[in-house]
């Protein structure tokens, strides 16, 4: 009997805990970290463009910090598994980035950078949100991200 409850108390409380855990899961913000990703993205190229170097790592840590949290999440979205496909798809990108600004190798930074963008539409478009169009900023726009239709 002893053995019995004691089996009883511990299903139970793994019980609790996988219960607690997918609701932390399904609780995670993802779209204020994307709100993130975007803005970081943008002060990184206008700190990279402008080679204020020690700015743009300010905002590559900043990006790997937000990219962390995501994938320490383990977090799925819509059937998506938004950590793995961060792994895959951003994470290498943003290290190549931030290789860019130690060499402080400006042409290497815009074609990094560029490669970073495009990984993002990669996943919008592998989680079906290719609706969502991330853009290199550029002067006309407080935003970078393209809005139209096309």
């Amino acid at each position: 009997m002893k053995y019995a409850s004691l089996l009883f108390l511990v299903v139970s409380l793994f019980s609790c805990s996988q219960k607690k855990k997918k609701k932390e899961v399904e609780a995670y913000p993802v779209l204020e970290t994307m709100g993130y990703y975007q803005r970081f993205s943008q002060k990184l190229w206008l700190a990279g463009i402008n080679k204020n170097w020690e700015l743009a790592d300010f905002y590559t840590h900043e990006l790997e910090e937000v990219t962390e949290h995501l994938i320490e999440g383990d977090v799925i979205h819509d059937d998506y598994n938004l950590s793995n496909l961060t792994v895959q798809m951003l994470l290498p990108k943003i290290e190549k980035v931030e290789e860019a600004i130690r060499q402080k190798d400006e042409v290497l930074f815009l074609d990094n950078y560029k490669l970073m963008i495009s990984s993002c539409n990669l996943c919008h478009n592998t989680t079906k949100h290719n609706f969502i169009k991330i853009t290199t900023p550029n002067d006309s726009s407080i935003w970078n991200q393209n809005f139209s239709l096309d």
